[in-house]
């Protein structure tokens, strides 16, 4: 992993979960200012960051996790807070006929046990439209991963709501086993 990218995980640490690492004041949508947050990194001495580098890696960033506001002024990690306070801003629309969430082959032995998909400390559970997107997702676990085929319109139809992140991450409270239509187990297996 190279010094940029354990920035970048570094900052998604920051502004998902645990801001008072650097003593940043963030609002309940999430929003910290950049000077704030680059004062505070350059404080720990674990990294020197400057407005250029944190642009890059904003831009970089493969999964889109970060937005600036209108004037550059203020940054947010656009989902996944663990931070209870924290109410990330969703449009809230029909979803598509089927969403994808990756896991692993233990996680959805759990996932049947208790008879739904958790949001566990985040806020939502996190789904893509784009199969390869959740296979990145389940690939980050390592071991035997997954991916879960979900009948998101389905669920919409029967009072379940959701909601899209900026960068495209469909966000619902759980999802009942019975929605699971299909497990994909390998990467080629998409459908």
């Amino acid at each position: 992993m190279s010094k940029n990218d354990r920035l970048s995980v570094y900052i998604s640490l920051l502004l998902r979960h645990r801001p008072e690492i650097i003593n940043m004041n963030m609002d309940k949508q999430g929003w910290v200012l950049v000077k704030d947050l680059i004062d505070g990194i350059n404080r720990t001495r674990k990294y020197v960051v400057d407005e250029a580098l944190l642009r890059a890696i904003v831009e970089n960033d493969k999964k889109g996790r970060y937005r600036y506001n209108e004037d550059g002024t203020k940054i947010k990690a656009c989902q996944g807070h663990s931070i209870p306070w924290v109410e990330p801003e969703l449009k809230y629309i029909e979803p598509p006929q089927f969403l994808y969430h990756g896991t692993t082959t233990e996680s959805h032995k759990m996932i049947q046990e208790s008879g739904a998909i958790r949001k566990m400390s985040r806020h939502a559970v996190h789904m893509q439209e784009n199969p390869e997107n959740a296979w990145q997702s389940a690939l980050r676990w390592k071991k035997n991963p997954v991916v879960l085929k979900i009948a998101a319109h389905e669920m919409h139809t029967e009072g379940i709501p959701f909601g899209v992140s900026d960068n495209q991450v469909w966000c619902t409270e759980m999802v009942p086993v019975k929605y699971i239509v299909e497990i994909i187990t390998t990467r080629d297996e998409q459908s």
